[in-house]
């Protein structure tokens, strides 16, 4: 199993060479390849950990996965955002090697969708400063990588469904009808990984669509689910919105004054009928970023 070493000794993730980098990312891209755009995780009898916006908190990202190496039964559900606006030095490129050597050794628990950053190869964002943090620590040599990185982020999946009705994405879901099944194809990208709820206050720019609730019922009873789990806006992170359908998770210390430090927990043997199901859980970090 690939540098399985690291996950449980995550200091050596800093010390991975330039060919080792690479050959993480061309592996993780080969696994994520066998994914599609809308995966669905038929697991039973078991606990879903599903985890906002890391943005490049390495810190964060080892808190969650040593627990989760320490249990048997669980899965865990990364909603995007990787990478950029990093609280800690490096943070991206180590918290995304990170991920992708978890998903190498645990392709079947461990699921990395999409973010917007993700996609900056299709629709641009703002700011995308993981390509110059490549060429920053290995020169020239830094494209290359960032080439690898994309590979990888081309393959990641937009979304996820369990069997006991929550569907989870980055932003938002398809608001026409698409049916999603390219994972790279723009409209998808545009409303499943940038969309915001119409009572958000945050504004992206002109063209980036808002959803009510009325789209998103309309959209949960197309798929046969309940409760919709979300990361993107930290205006909104840790709150429950939409008559309880509707949940946005924040996962990263540079917001949590705003929006907190959470995961959402989810017993899979379990119907979930709305939010009330789930359990927001407040992640403790001794060196919370200000």
């Amino acid at each position: 199993m690939m540098f399985l070493e690291a996950l449980y000794n995550p200091s050596l993730v800093e010390d991975l060479s330039y060919e080792e980098i690479l050959d993480v990312f061309k592996e993780t891209a080969k696994t994520l390849q066998k994914e599609e755009a809308f995966v669905e995780l038929n697991a039973k009898e078991a606990e879903a950990v599903f985890v906002g916006d890391t943005h490049g908190d390495f810190t964060v990202t080892k808190k969650i996965v040593k627990n989760f190496l320490e249990q048997q039964n669980q899965y865990l559900i990364f909603l995007g955002d990787y990478i950029d606006r990093e609280p800690e030095p490096y943070g991206s490129l180590y918290n995304l090697l990170y991920l992708c050597l978890l998903k190498i050794n645990f392709p079947e628990r461990a699921y990395l969708l999409k973010g917007n950053h993700e996609a900056n190869y299709a629709v641009e964002c703002y700011p995308y400063e993981f390509e110059d943090e490549l060429i920053n620590i290995f020169g020239v040599y830094g494209r290359k990588l960032h080439e690898e990185a994309v590979s990888v982020f081309k393959q990641m999946p937009l979304m996820l469904k369990t069997q006991n009705g929550i569907v989870a994405a980055h932003g938002g879901f398809p608001l026409r009808g698409q049916k999603v099944d390219d994972k790279s194809k723009v409209d998808l990208i545009v409303e499943i990984l940038w969309a915001d709820p119409e009572i958000s206050p945050t504004f992206r720019g002109f063209g980036i669509p808002k959803f009510s609730e009325k789209d998103l019922v309309s959209f949960l009873q197309s798929c046969q689910a309940n409760c919709f789990i979300r990361g993107h806006d930290y205006r909104v992170g840790g709150k429950v919105i939409y008559s309880n359908r509707c949940i946005t998770i924040f996962t990263c210390r540079r917001y949590a004054s705003v929006a907190g430090i959470t995961v959402a927990k989810v017993d899979l043997s379990k119907n979930i009928n709305d939010a009330k199901d789930i359990a927001l859980v407040s992640l403790t970090l001794p060196d919370t970023f200000e």
